[in-house]
């Protein structure tokens, strides 16, 4: 009796980086990020529109009530503990390179 193989797992890496490439080429042939793009073009002109409006009423204006803030925080736990320990390792690092030449200044050079 024949045994099937299992599929490699190359082979599988491989079909799901092909079928996460075709994704995003039907994403960009269909128009979705030159939309999206538009989209903000769109809003920035229609805050521009208000903003002038607001100026021939005599209302005092702030830029901050025209600008659309969409910075929004992603982060949970995990990457706050990744980011405290990504700190503390680059601080480590930067004083112990600069203590390492610092040592090696006073060895050969005094």
């Amino acid at each position: 009796m024949k045994t099937k193989k299992k599929p490699n797992f190359l082979f599988k890496v491989l079909a799901l980086l092909f079928l996460i490439f075709i994704a995003l080429i039907m994403a960009y042939e269909s128009g979705y990020y030159e939309t999206k793009a538009s989209n903000k073009a769109i809003l920035t002109k229609e805050a521009m529109e208000q903003f002038e409006q607001d100026l021939e009423k005599g209302e005092v204006v702030d830029i901050k009530d025209y600008l659309k803030e969409e910075d929004v925080d992603y982060s949970n736990k995990v990457t706050k503990i990744g980011n405290k320990l990504a700190n503390s390792l680059s601080d480590i690092m930067t004083k112990g390179i600069s203590q390492f030449f610092d040592t090696l200044k006073h060895l050969f050079w005094n």
